[in-house]
């Protein structure tokens, strides 16, 4: 009788829970020295930053991530991106801008190629990189394998950019009013197609399917872009902390938190978001990055660090 109780117990506890991860979570590394506001993954290259300063390291060897180079900016970094393996490039607001590198801490393993862009936010899609301009717009940019850059077209607002993803043939911008969905099919002539200004605070996107994933404040909106011309608002999901960054992948969204740490979540029908797992650190999370199994977090002063989730 006990047995059968206890069993009973166990079995409605399993299915009284909202969802259950297929998925564990298992610390890698945690890198110290330098800082780590930002953090993007290419390959076998992790690339943090603060406000003037960039970190290049290798992670073969995932256990002991080697630093690279290092680059020193006179104005405050807004964005970057790496090109095949070896072109750098930085976005900051001042025009004029000098990128140096800091010798000291450059390994010469590889060769690195800086390229100074003036503008907040940058993206790219292959050989084709968007350049966002707060007063300009938006730069739809050529740049072959990473040399000279080739300006197709500018798709102009003045309401200020704050993020942006392309994915061709459209594009997905958060503005200061809210989410405008641009068609860049004839990247010569790239048209609004419709807008959600029903936004407010909004901070950073990410599109997965037909939903685009919007932080705003400690808010996360599933705003639906089927129709392009009627983006329209299907989901709000509340967190403790602010949202600083979004990442998606296989359905699940990921949230950086900061004190809050990495909150996981399952996606896959937006009318039902599901709370699956958490990444709980001592440190603050600033910024999260994906690649397959991996997942990279941006701690600010404390470095950065690598969990594996499989």
């Amino acid at each position: 009788m006990k047995k059968l109780v206890l069993f009973l117990i166990v079995f409605s506890c399993i299915f009284g829970l909202n969802a259950v991860d297929d998925k564990f979570l298992q610390p890698i590394v945690r890198v110290e020295g330098g800082q780590a506001l930002g953090i993007q993954v290419f390959d076998d290259q992790v690339i943090t930053r603060n406000q003037n300063q960039i970190w290049i390291y290798n992670i073969f060897n995932l256990f002991r991530p080697s630093i690279e180079a290092s680059f020193l900016s006179g104005a405050q970094i807004e964005d970057i991106d790496l090109v095949g393996d070896n072109y750098l490039y930085v976005v900051t607001r001042e025009p004029a801008n000098i990128i140096v590198p800091v010798d000291s801490l450059n390994s010469y393993a590889r060769i690195y190629f800086t390229e100074h862009l003036p503008g907040d936010k940058i993206t790219r899609e292959g050989s084709t990189v968007y350049i966002a301009d707060r007063f300009k717009g938006i730069d739809i940019v050529n740049i072959g394998k990473g040399g000279l850059r080739e300006i197709i077209s500018t798709f102009s607002t003045n309401w200020g950019i704050k993020d942006f993803e392309a994915i061709y043939p459209n594009l997905y911008a958060l503005n200061d009013f809210g989410l405008v969905t641009v068609d860049i099919s004839d990247q010569q002539f790239p048209q609004a197609r419709g807008q959600n200004y029903q936004i407010p605070e909004s901070r950073c996107l990410v599109k997965n399917k037909d939903t685009v994933w919007v932080a705003a404040g400690k808010n996360l909106l599933g705003i639906n872009i089927r129709d392009l011309k009627n983006p329209y608002l299907t989901t709000q999901y509340r967190m403790p902390n602010e949202i600083l960054d979004l990442e998606v992948q296989d359905d699940r969204l990921y949230l950086a938190l900061g004190r809050g740490g990495v909150k996981i979540l399952d996606v896959k029908n937006p009318l039902q978001i599901e709370d699956i797992n958490t990444i709980n650190t001592p440190y603050s999370v600033y910024d999260v990055a994906l690649s397959e199994d991996l997942v990279f977090l941006g701690l600010g002063r404390d470095g950065w660090a690598i969990y594996q989730y499989k």
